[in-house]
């Protein structure tokens, strides 16, 4: 999975009202803050962002790309 499709996926739970926002990825392991309507905002490192948007792909959420996005890193 891309930086791309996560950002995508992320961009989507905010206009879903999953999460007040987002930032990332951070620093050279790729950590990315998540911060849910209801709860504090946190870094979270990669392969919990992984886990996030498997479970944001399970329930539907359908990712939001831009086109002016750079494609990026293969994770997983």
């Amino acid at each position: 999975m891309t930086d791309r499709e996560i950002r995508a996926m992320l961009r989507a739970a905010t206009a879903a009202r999953f999460l007040d926002g987002w930032q990332g990825p951070h620093t050279s392991e790729r950590s990315y803050c998540i911060a849910p309507v209801r709860g504090d905002a946190t870094e979270h490192p990669l392969a919990y962002v992984l886990g996030y948007v498997r479970a944001l792909e399970a329930a539907g959420i359908q990712p939001l790309y831009r086109d002016s996005e750079p494609e990026g890193t293969d994770y997983a």
